[in-house]
């Protein structure tokens, strides 16, 4: 198993920057006549034809080793949640918030990751945690109820696969390429995610040329598609070059990302509880980086 910490680190710092542009450029998506899915179907699309390209031009196969097939089934059914739910949750809440929420899963990954290794988690990683659920309410609570659930819950889930995402993509790290792997992951929800998107359109899709969707939209749809695979590649590689417990924590950058450029391209602002929510979040997620560090 590659363990080069520093190059870990900083391929997920430029992943986590480039993430956090993804579901601002979905939500101007949205405002401009394509939903939220389609953007998703786009993506993945894209990516899985891309990697494919990229793989077999490095002479690469493009099959899975059996020891490899636990762990992949685990990457497809975590991007196929962090693609469809925490996209989706965004067509529902603001973004800032649904980032607020996404973003608990750093800590999950901090709290599961001794409990995976069959070691006590300590209390102060149990008190970050707590912490980071304590500004989730503070975020959500005094709103909940002009909230839409659809919204909450997706992001919820996203944050979910995003936890499983990150130990199965170290775990099949040891018997695949990121390209390989991340090509055939997309393949994989591609159908289902293709399902969803003509459901969800009554059979048709609003992207195609004849349907309802504007310049400025394609432009986002593009950009969604553009970012996220140079973003997916740089995440792969941080957890190819380290564990999930090293790099995650860098990822704090993305929420801080995200919610600066929501309120420069969108114009959105949050509440004070939202914000203040989040700034906890936030602290959690930074103290989850540095007990990490001391734990060195």
């Amino acid at each position: 198993m590659i363990n080069r910490a520093g190059l870990g680190i900083g391929c997920a710092l430029g992943a986590a920057a480039l993430y956090g542009l993804v579901p601002n450029f979905v939500r101007g998506a949205i405002v401009n006549g394509i939903p939220a899915i389609e953007s998703t179907l786009f993506r993945t699309f894209v990516l899985a034809t891309a990697f494919a390209v990229l793989a077999i031009g490095k002479g690469e196969r493009l099959t899975i080793p059996k020891g490899a097939m636990p762990s992949f089934i685990g990457q497809a059914i975590a991007t196929l949640c962090v693609s469809v739910a925490y996209l989706g949750s965004v067509q529902f809440i603001p973004v800032g918030l649904a980032v607020i929420i996404f973003y608990l899963f750093p800590v999950l990954i901090m709290l599961l990751s001794p409990l995976v290794e069959r070691r006590n988690p300590g209390l102060l990683r149990i008190l970050i945690a707590i912490a980071a659920f304590i500004g989730l309410a503070i975020a959500v609570g005094p709103s909940f109820d002009s909230l839409d659930i659809r919204g909450i819950l997706l992001a919820g889930l996203g944050s979910a696969g995003a936890t499983l995402q990150f130990f199965s993509g170290r775990a099949i790290s040891r018997y695949m390429s990121p390209a390989a792997f991340g090509s055939l992951v997309h393949m994989v929800i591609l159908p289902p995610i293709l399902l969803i998107a003509l459901y969800a359109g009554s059979g048709t899709l609003r992207f195609l040329p004849g349907g309802p969707a504007t310049e400025t939209g394609l432009l986002f749809l593009g950009g969604v598609a553009f970012v996220y695979v140079v973003a997916y590649m740089g995440q792969m590689l941080s957890l190819r070059f380290a564990p999930a417990s090293t790099v995650a924590p860098f990822f704090n950058l993305e929420p801080v990302m995200t919610t600066a450029v929501a309120a420069v391209i969108l114009g959105e602002r949050l509440q004070s509880n939202q914000y203040a929510g989040g700034g906890l979040v936030l602290a959690a997620l930074v103290a989850s980086s540095l007990l990490g560090k001391w734990k060195k």
